[in-house]
C-alpha cells in the first residue's frame, strides 16, 4: 500500500506556496503527481488509479500532452500501467516521491 504522507522537506517551493497552477507550463508530470499524492493523502482511498482519458479531461490536455506526462512518470517508476484497451489506458501510482 502506498504511504499517505507528504514530507514538506521534499516539496518544491511552488507546492508549498500553492502557486504552481499559475505558472507557465502547468501541468507538467511533477505537478500531476504532486496533486494526485496530495489528494490521496486527504482521502480514505487505498490506491491511486486513473486513466489517460480522465487525466486529459481533468487538465484539459491533448492526447500527446497526457502521453508525455504518463511516459515520464512510468519512466521514473512512479506510475505503472495496469490495464489497456482500445479506448483508454489505466495507470496506478506505485511510488510516493514525497514520503
Amino acid at each position: 500500500m502506498l504511504k499517505k504522507s507528504l514530507n514538506t522537506a521534499k516539496l518544491k517551493v511552488k507546492y508549498v506556496l500553492g502557486n504552481h497552477t499559475s505558472l507557465p507550463g502547468y501541468p507538467d508530470a511533477e505537478d500531476v503527481i504532486f496533486e494526485l499524492i496530495r489528494d490521496y493523502c486527504g482521502k480514505v482511498a487505498k490506491e491511486i488509479k486513473f486513466t489517460n482519458v480522465s487525466l486529459q479531461k481533468k487538465y484539459n490536455l491533448t492526447e500527446e500532452q497526457s502521453l508525455k506526462i504518463t511516459d515520464r512518470l512510468v519512466e521514473d517508476k512512479i506510475l505503472k500501467e495496469i490495464n489497456s484497451t482500445s479506448a483508454y489506458v489505466t495507470y496506478e501510482v506505485v511510488r510516493n516521491p514525497y514520503e
